[in-house]
Protein backbone atom coordinates (compact mmCIF):
# COMPACT_ATOMS: atom_id res chain seq x y z
CA UNK A 1 0.00 0.00 0.00
CA UNK A 2 2.82 2.22 0.82
CA UNK A 3 4.14 1.61 -2.77
CA UNK A 4 0.93 2.67 -4.36
CA UNK A 5 0.64 5.96 -2.39
CA UNK A 6 3.85 6.88 -3.45
CA UNK A 7 3.45 6.16 -7.34
CA UNK A 8 0.13 8.32 -6.77
CA UNK A 9 1.99 11.12 -5.10
CA UNK A 10 4.17 10.92 -7.76
CA UNK A 11 2.38 10.53 -10.77
CA UNK A 12 0.15 13.89 -9.03
CA UNK A 13 3.26 16.10 -8.60
CA UNK A 14 4.18 14.75 -12.68
CA UNK A 15 0.67 15.62 -13.75
CA UNK A 16 0.91 19.06 -11.73
CA UNK A 17 4.49 20.13 -13.40
CA UNK A 18 2.90 18.94 -16.98
CA UNK A 19 -0.55 21.13 -16.15
CA UNK A 20 1.76 24.11 -15.25
CA UNK A 21 4.56 23.65 -18.29
CA UNK A 22 1.50 23.60 -20.87
CA UNK A 23 -0.62 26.68 -19.20
CA UNK A 24 2.54 28.94 -19.10
CA UNK A 25 2.98 28.01 -22.76
CA UNK A 26 -0.67 28.50 -24.44
CA UNK A 27 -0.90 31.43 -22.33
CA UNK A 28 -2.08 34.01 -24.52
CA UNK A 29 0.02 37.54 -23.59
CA UNK A 30 0.19 40.96 -24.85
CA UNK A 31 -0.20 41.52 -28.71
CA UNK A 32 -2.69 38.47 -29.24
CA UNK A 33 -5.72 40.73 -28.11
CA UNK A 34 -7.06 43.98 -29.57
CA UNK A 35 -4.51 46.00 -28.68
CA UNK A 36 -1.40 47.69 -30.45
CA UNK A 37 2.13 45.91 -30.14
CA UNK A 38 4.30 47.99 -27.97
CA UNK A 39 7.81 48.86 -29.01
CA UNK A 40 9.34 45.81 -26.85
CA UNK A 41 7.10 43.63 -29.16
CA UNK A 42 8.07 45.20 -32.50
CA UNK A 43 12.15 44.99 -31.73
CA UNK A 44 11.48 41.13 -31.45
CA UNK A 45 10.60 40.79 -35.33
CA UNK A 46 14.21 40.28 -37.22
CA UNK A 47 15.92 43.41 -39.12
CA UNK A 48 17.86 43.67 -42.28
CA UNK A 49 20.33 47.00 -42.98
CA UNK A 50 21.52 48.46 -46.00
CA UNK A 51 23.23 51.63 -47.04
CA UNK A 52 24.66 53.17 -50.17
CA UNK A 53 25.90 56.94 -50.16
CA UNK A 54 22.18 58.00 -51.25
CA UNK A 55 19.90 55.79 -49.35
CA UNK A 56 19.98 53.48 -46.28
CA UNK A 57 17.06 51.14 -45.44
CA UNK A 58 16.00 49.00 -42.59
CA UNK A 59 13.87 46.25 -43.35
CA UNK A 60 12.02 44.18 -40.73
CA UNK A 61 10.08 40.94 -41.41
CA UNK A 62 7.37 39.72 -40.03
CA UNK A 63 6.32 36.13 -41.39
CA UNK A 64 5.64 36.67 -45.14
CA UNK A 65 5.89 40.70 -44.93
CA UNK A 66 8.59 42.69 -44.92
CA UNK A 67 8.28 46.84 -44.67
CA UNK A 68 11.12 48.76 -45.75
CA UNK A 69 11.78 52.09 -44.35
CA UNK A 70 13.78 54.10 -46.40
CA UNK A 71 15.55 57.35 -45.85
CA UNK A 72 17.78 59.44 -47.10
CA UNK A 73 21.39 58.87 -46.07
CA UNK A 74 22.84 62.59 -46.09
CA UNK A 75 19.86 64.07 -44.30
CA UNK A 76 17.53 61.12 -43.32
CA UNK A 77 15.01 62.52 -44.70
CA UNK A 78 11.98 60.01 -45.54
CA UNK A 79 11.87 58.61 -48.91
CA UNK A 80 8.07 59.47 -50.14
CA UNK A 81 6.89 58.10 -53.46
CA UNK A 82 10.05 55.97 -55.00
CA UNK A 83 9.26 52.72 -56.97
CA UNK A 84 10.86 50.11 -54.79
CA UNK A 85 11.85 46.66 -55.90
CA UNK A 86 13.43 43.77 -53.88
CA UNK A 87 15.22 40.91 -55.43
CA UNK A 88 15.18 37.78 -52.82
CA UNK A 89 15.72 33.75 -53.64
CA UNK A 90 15.49 34.73 -57.63
CA UNK A 91 12.32 36.65 -57.55
CA UNK A 92 11.72 40.74 -57.96
CA UNK A 93 8.97 41.76 -56.01
CA UNK A 94 7.61 45.36 -56.11
CA UNK A 95 6.29 47.36 -53.09
CA UNK A 96 2.71 48.40 -52.09
CA UNK A 97 1.82 51.52 -50.80
CA UNK A 98 2.47 51.46 -47.06
CA UNK A 99 3.16 55.00 -45.51
CA UNK A 100 5.45 57.90 -45.67
CA UNK A 101 9.09 56.69 -45.96
CA UNK A 102 7.78 52.94 -45.61
CA UNK A 103 7.28 49.90 -48.35
CA UNK A 104 5.67 47.11 -47.57
CA UNK A 105 6.16 43.36 -49.91
CA UNK A 106 4.35 40.57 -49.40
CA UNK A 107 6.49 37.36 -50.35
CA UNK A 108 5.30 34.28 -51.81
CA UNK A 109 7.25 32.15 -48.86
CA UNK A 110 8.64 32.96 -45.96
CA UNK A 111 12.58 33.71 -45.79
CA UNK A 112 14.39 30.68 -44.66
CA UNK A 113 16.82 30.45 -41.52
CA UNK A 114 19.91 30.76 -43.38
CA UNK A 115 21.66 33.52 -44.81
CA UNK A 116 19.86 34.94 -47.87
CA UNK A 117 20.81 37.50 -50.21
CA UNK A 118 18.22 40.87 -50.35
CA UNK A 119 18.91 43.32 -53.38
CA UNK A 120 17.09 46.67 -53.06
CA UNK A 121 16.53 48.86 -56.31
CA UNK A 122 15.07 52.15 -55.81
CA UNK A 123 14.14 54.27 -58.38
CA UNK A 124 13.18 57.86 -57.18
CA UNK A 125 15.05 60.79 -58.87
CA UNK A 126 18.18 58.50 -59.17
CA UNK A 127 18.63 54.94 -59.44
CA UNK A 128 20.18 53.00 -56.68
CA UNK A 129 20.91 49.34 -55.68
CA UNK A 130 21.23 48.55 -52.25
CA UNK A 131 22.29 44.73 -51.23
CA UNK A 132 22.18 43.44 -47.75
CA UNK A 133 22.08 39.71 -46.27
CA UNK A 134 19.06 38.69 -43.90
CA UNK A 135 20.44 35.62 -41.26
CA UNK A 136 16.96 35.01 -39.69
CA UNK A 137 19.21 32.21 -37.29
CA UNK A 138 20.60 34.74 -35.66
CA UNK A 139 17.22 36.01 -34.36
CA UNK A 140 16.21 34.87 -30.98
CA UNK A 141 12.21 32.86 -30.90
CA UNK A 142 9.82 35.36 -29.00
CA UNK A 143 8.83 32.22 -27.38
CA UNK A 144 10.34 29.72 -25.04
CA UNK A 145 8.43 27.09 -25.68
CA UNK A 146 7.12 26.49 -29.15
CA UNK A 147 4.36 24.43 -30.15
CA UNK A 148 6.68 21.73 -31.29
CA UNK A 149 8.94 21.41 -28.10
CA UNK A 150 5.42 21.41 -26.06
CA UNK A 151 4.31 18.57 -27.96
CA UNK A 152 7.87 17.24 -27.11
CA UNK A 153 7.27 17.28 -23.56
CA UNK A 154 3.83 15.82 -23.75
CA UNK A 155 4.96 12.92 -25.33
CA UNK A 156 7.84 12.33 -23.13
CA UNK A 157 4.85 12.56 -20.35
CA UNK A 158 3.30 10.01 -22.36
CA UNK A 159 5.69 7.39 -22.34
CA UNK A 160 6.92 8.50 -18.66
CA UNK A 161 3.53 7.71 -17.76
CA UNK A 162 2.99 4.72 -19.90
CA UNK A 163 6.17 3.62 -18.34
CA UNK A 164 5.01 3.78 -14.63
CA UNK A 165 1.72 2.38 -15.11
CA UNK A 166 3.54 -0.56 -16.93
CA UNK A 167 5.62 -0.83 -13.32
CA UNK A 168 2.75 -0.67 -11.34
CA UNK A 169 0.78 -3.14 -12.74
CA UNK A 170 4.27 -5.47 -12.57
CA UNK A 171 4.82 -4.22 -9.22
CA UNK A 172 4.99 -7.65 -7.21
CA UNK A 173 7.38 -9.42 -9.78
CA UNK A 174 9.42 -5.33 -8.61
CA UNK A 175 8.90 -6.15 -5.40
CA UNK A 176 9.92 -9.59 -5.62
CA UNK A 177 13.29 -8.46 -7.35
CA UNK A 178 14.13 -5.49 -5.02
CA UNK A 179 13.41 -7.61 -1.92
CA UNK A 180 16.12 -10.32 -3.64
CA UNK A 181 18.36 -7.70 -4.07
CA UNK A 182 18.42 -6.18 -0.32
CA UNK A 183 18.81 -9.62 1.01
CA UNK A 184 21.44 -10.10 -1.46
CA UNK A 185 22.63 -6.74 0.06
CA UNK A 186 22.25 -7.78 3.51
CA UNK A 187 24.27 -11.32 2.92
CA UNK A 188 26.99 -9.37 2.02
CA UNK A 189 27.29 -6.81 4.86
Amino acid sequence: MNLLNKYSQWASKLLIALFLTIASATYAGPGHGEEKPTTAQTQSLPRFYAESDLYEAVGVINGKEITLYLDRYSSNELVKGAKVEIELEGSKISSEPHGDGEYLFRLKNKIKDQPTAITITINDDVTDILAATIDLSSFERSSLITWKSAIKILLYFSLLMAIAYLSYRKKEVLMTNTKKLIKQIKERV
